[in-house]
């Protein structure tokens, strides 16, 4: 393990720039794919019933 000298930047981050590297859309793509699979395991609920 390197020990930490004067000419090497310390590797610490604040939550602000953790907060700008956060990729944008990805809560509306969670979302989506949660609404996706909501709707794909009503339609299989209703099939599997009708096949009853």
């Amino acid at each position: 393990m390197q020990e930490h000298t004067p000419d090497m930047p310390a590797l610490e981050l604040d939550m602000q720039e953790l907060e700008a590297m956060e990729a944008p859309g990805v809560w509306d793509n969670f979302k989506e794919g949660v609404t996706v699979s909501v709707a794909v395991s009503g339609v299989y609920g209703a099939v599997a019933i009708a096949a009853t």
